[in-house]
């Protein structure tokens, strides 16, 4: 019995031991985590480029790049058309470049030279207009060369716009016709 009585008395004194009068009271504190800031979100390039149509990728070339173009208007023989590219990379890229060329019916408005940008990201839009000229009527090609250069590598994408191009107004009368009963 006496040992019980010197266990619950250690007991006592240990837990009075732990108890100090000048010790503060103890408070819980619960954490407080900031959230993190709302970031605004700007357009996806999807977002940029709605009402555009993809160009087409000739070649197996697997570039992570897509191109996008809109014609303002409907091209017509002879007439001046600005046609729109929107470059999407994928992927960052230190330099990227745009080259045009046309087809034999397609005259491209002087000072159309390969177009350099100097570094592109993956959630940004690069517009360029182009400025043809069609010299004949029905579908005509312009195609895209789109060149990025990542990690010390160097590839390149070709991509095609079909414009289809009206004939040119021919006067108020309308287009002449052979008569076929003259000699």
């Amino acid at each position: 019995m006496n040992s019980r009585i010197i266990l619950i008395s250690a007991t006592l004194l240990l837990a009075a031991c732990h108890g100090d009068a000048t010790a503060p009271p103890v408070t819980e504190v619960t954490p407080h985590f900031k959230r993190p800031p709302h970031v605004k979100r700007g357009p996806t390039p999807e977002e940029l480029t709605a009402g555009m149509v993809e160009a087409v990728t000739m070649g197996k070339s697997t570039v992570p790049v897509a191109v996008k173009f809109d014609l303002p208007q409907p091209p017509t023989v002879g007439q001046q058309t600005e046609i729109t590219v929107a470059v999407m990379p994928q992927i960052e890229a230190d330099p990227a470049t745009l080259v045009v060329t046309g087809s034999d019916a397609l005259v491209l408005a002087p000072g159309s030279e390969p177009v350099e940008i100097p570094a592109v990201e993956p959630t940004q839009v690069y517009r360029h207009s182009i400025l043809v000229t069609p010299t004949a009527e029905g579908v005509q090609l312009l195609n895209l060369s789109v060149t990025l250069k990542h990690d010390e590598i160097v590839e390149t994408r070709e991509f095609s716009v079909p414009i289809i191009v009206a004939p040119g107004e021919t006067g108020a009368s309308g287009p002449k016709r052979a008569d076929l009963n003259s000699p």
